[in-house]
């Protein structure tokens, strides 16, 4: 009896010395991050979007993926590309936004002898001539603007106004040569004598223009060809413009 008693002691006193899993046992290592970068801070993940308290930062939206970032310049770019599209104009072609600047500021573009633009002015004074109404013709005539830059006189506005009256009284003259212009018929316009290069300096002007003698202006009546000639026109810009309608070295 004494032994068993001894014996269930023993039994008590080894169970007692055991150790017992302490309650703040860390985790299992695979489940702690494996280096302090893999968990991301609070101020990381608030400058992803997330806020403070989030754990991570959320995913990217599909439609935001691969979308480049909106330009400061839009508009700019926008105006560059469309003069792109113009490009610069060829010999014989009105300037565009891109035409190139030295030809711009020299007027060193030589206008075509035929186009759409030049038939449709031809066209507007061969209409002023038959209804006798010369500010129909005004598309054909030298505009003033660019005129009192180029000319090199005391007064160019006086001077182009004295110029655009002769040419209003020219196209009454025009008028004049028929009793009817009843069933005439505009058939275009042709350049004159070769187109020549004017230097400044020469004809007092300060900017260069080509120049071309005796144009016409051609039309047919009760089926027959005509003509009226044109006594002088300049180029400005790509296009030919009308400064002397009839001789005016006889006025």
């Amino acid at each position: 009896m004494m032994k068993q008693v001894v014996a269930g002691a023993l039994a008590v006193i080894a169970g007692c010395a055991a150790p017992t899993p302490a309650p703040d046992a860390r985790p299992a290592e695979s489940a702690r991050p494996s280096s302090p970068a893999a968990a991301p801070t609070a101020s990381a993940t608030a400058a992803a979007g997330a806020p403070a308290s989030s754990g991570a930062a959320p995913a990217p939206q599909p439609e935001d993926a691969g979308a480049p970032a909106p330009t400061q310049d839009g508009g700019a770019s926008a105006a560059a590309d469309a003069a792109a599209a113009d490009g610069a104009p060829p010999p014989g072609s009105p300037p565009a936004a891109g035409a190139d600047a030295t030809a711009v500021a020299t007027n060193k573009i030589l206008p075509p002898l035929e186009s759409e633009e030049l038939t449709a002015r031809a066209g507007a004074l061969f209409d002023a001539i038959v209804k006798n109404e010369p500010a129909l013709a005004d598309p054909f005539w030298f505009p003033k603007e660019p005129f009192i830059p180029l000319k090199d006189v005391k007064d160019p506005g006086k001077y182009w106004d004295n110029l655009h009256a002769a040419y209003a009284n020219d196209v009454k003259a025009m008028h004049r040569k028929r009793k009817s212009w009843e069933g005439a018929r505009f058939v275009g316009f042709e350049v004159g004598s070769r187109p020549k290069w004017v230097p400044p300096g020469d004809e007092v002007n300060k900017i260069g223009y080509y120049r071309s003698f005796h144009g016409k202006l051609k039309y047919e009546l009760d089926g027959k060809p005509a003509s009226l000639d044109v006594h002088t026109i300049i180029s400005w810009q790509g296009r030919w413009y009308i400064t002397h309608l009839g001789d005016f070295k006889k006025r």
